[in-house]
């Protein structure tokens, strides 16, 4: 929903140009430079510590920008900078890898709370959209009980699917080489987003779900017209 106020009109961010960022930032940097600076002869613990900066950096900015900061990325900061604080002392770069997966648990954690009240997906996707369409996402969640089940559904499956992706983040940052852990972590990064995603997508697309919504609310889930 387009909010106005009497200089501008503030608009949801464009959702691809978002999961860019989010790639590059999150994704590609840390792993160019943990690469790049071990190729230049740097030791483990230096170049992940490095290499996490750009993520933490990209955090401390969307904060500072959106002038606002839920109890998520909040949460998901204290973990960042206090792992890398706790480095310091135990100068392990095993732990530093690890806490990638404590904080993908934490996520999952957090997706996982939001099924007592509003599911995060719900949440999620309303905040991607903005017109007829938000109004029409918000009857359905007022009206229909099906849609209501299978956001809660779709939610639970990102929520477990990451809690697992945590556990074996965490596994594998302690019993791999040092250096095989990022490429093999970003990969994994990958494959399950990519699982989550398309099975979260196909899920809610069921005809037989559009049906019932449609039936209970008068309103189409997604794009469409009555």
């Amino acid at each position: 929903m387009a909010i106005a106020s009497v200089t501008k009109t503030q608009r949801p961010a464009d959702p691809r140009k978002a999961v860019v960022i989010n790639l590059g930032v999150n994704l590609i940097a840390p792993l160019a430079l943990f690469y790049g600076l071990r190729a230049a002869g740097m030791d483990q613990w230096l170049a992940l510590m490095l290499g996490g900066v750009p993520p933490t950096v990209h955090a401390l900015y969307t904060a500072i920008a959106r002038r606002r900061l839920d109890g998520l990325a909040l949460f998901t900061l204290t973990i960042l900078i206090g792992s890398m604080a706790t480095s310091f002392v135990l100068g392990s770069p095993r732990f530093l890898l690890a806490k990638d997966g404590w904080m993908t648990a934490v996520a999952g954690a957090w997706i996982l709370i939001t099924l007592c009240r509003t599911p995060f997906l719900h949440q999620f996707v309303q905040s991607l959209t903005t017109g007829d369409v938000h109004t029409r996402l918000a009857a359905c969640w007022r009206d229909s009980p099906s849609y209501r089940h299978a956001m809660r559904v779709a939610t639970a499956m990102w929520g477990v699917g990451l809690v697992l992706d945590a556990g074996v983040r965490v596994v594998l940052a302690y019993s791999l080489p040092v250096d095989q852990v990022p490429l093999i972590s970003t990969l994994q990064y990958v494959a399950v987003y990519a699982v989550l995603e398309i099975g979260s997508r196909l899920y809610l697309r069921r005809k037989s779900l559009k049906d019932k919504v449609f039936a209970e609310s008068g309103q189409m889930m997604m794009g469409g017209k009555k």
